[in-house]
């Protein structure tokens, strides 16, 4: 006897689709991607420019290409990326002197200034987002998600300085 395939999915009600872990994350994910976006708009960065701050802090003096595997982003996107922190004197962009064709990128002083203060921007839309959840409970939801990350496929080659 063939069950086709309606059948053998188990029916759920919309209360239980709707805190299935796949679509809590993407609904999380949308929040805390707008209030992030909206923490960081008084320093003048956007979430990317954010991120790469972060790596070239982390990291420090990488190449374009590098920065661009260890954010998982798009070449092409990454260039607007780096030019805008160039412009705005977050990074600096040098010709590396062993290769001329790659391209080296540097966190300026200040560049580590606006990141210090979108730490403090992101530490509180995360405190926002755990509000009512013990310290403990906050570490081991970190960890479960770091895990889930990594089952992603994403970010590789990326180490979380604060774990």
């Amino acid at each position: 006897m063939v069950v086709n395939r309606a059948e053998r999915r188990p029916t759920m009600t919309a209360e239980a689709r709707f805190s299935s872990p796949g679509f809590l994350l993407a609904h999380i994910g949308r929040v805390a991607q707008a209030w992030i976006t909206e923490a960081l708009e008084p320093l003048g960065l956007l979430p990317r420019e954010a991120a790469a701050l972060l790596v070239l802090r982390e990291h420090g003096e990488l190449s374009q290409q590098r920065l661009g595997e260890l954010l998982d982003m798009d070449p092409n996107y990454l260039v607007f990326v780096v030019r805008k922190l160039e412009g705005d004197g977050l990074v600096t962009r040098t010709t590396d002197a062993q290769d001329r064709r790659r391209r080296l990128i540097a966190i300026t002083a200040e560049g580590r200034a606006r990141r210090d203060a979108a730490d403090a921007a992101v530490t509180t839309v995360e405190e926002r987002l755990t509000r009512g959840i013990s310290t403990a409970d906050a570490a081991r939801l970190r960890r479960l998600l770091m895990t889930v990350d990594a089952n992603t496929g994403a970010r590789r080659g990326v180490t979380d300085p604060r774990s």
